[in-house]
């Protein structure tokens, strides 16, 4: 079965979600994209990645277990790859975000995972990223 999609979803500008696996999958992997207007606080990336980055560390709290933060391109463009484990009751998931900054935008590509289950649908998950396209 093939990934659906959705527009405008709970904020985020596209949401990629995987198919079931069986009836007891109890979360669907999923990619999302989500379009930031930064115009009233404009920000380059260093600052835009330390912004994101304790934002994270704001939410999760100890339970945030940083596995990556290092530059990464989105469609050739200079960004920031961050990928953690966020600790919870329900189980612990595994996330790979990445973002850059094109004039007033940021733009954050957000790959999500029960942690057992995300090196399987990483490599899909990876070509939707690169397949990515920032029409300006």
């Amino acid at each position: 079965a093939a990934w659906s999609f959705a527009e405008n979803l709970g904020g985020a500008a596209a949401v990629f979600v995987s198919p079931k696996e069986h009836a007891l999958d109890i979360f669907q992997e999923n990619v999302n994209v989500v379009v930031q207007d930064i115009s009233r606080n404009p920000m380059g990336l260093a600052e835009y990645t330390e912004t994101a980055i304790t934002q994270m560390r704001a939410v999760f709290g100890t339970n945030l277990e940083i596995l990556d933060s290092s530059p990464a391109l989105i469609d050739g463009r200079e960004g920031h790859q961050f990928g953690f484990i966020g600790k919870g009751p329900d189980g612990n998931f595994q996330y790979m975000c990445r973002w850059t900054i094109v004039g007033t935008s940021a733009y954050q590509i957000t790959y999500t995972a029960m942690e057992s289950g995300y090196p399987k649908l990483l490599p899909q998950a990876e070509r939707m990223i690169r397949s990515f396209k920032i029409r300006r």
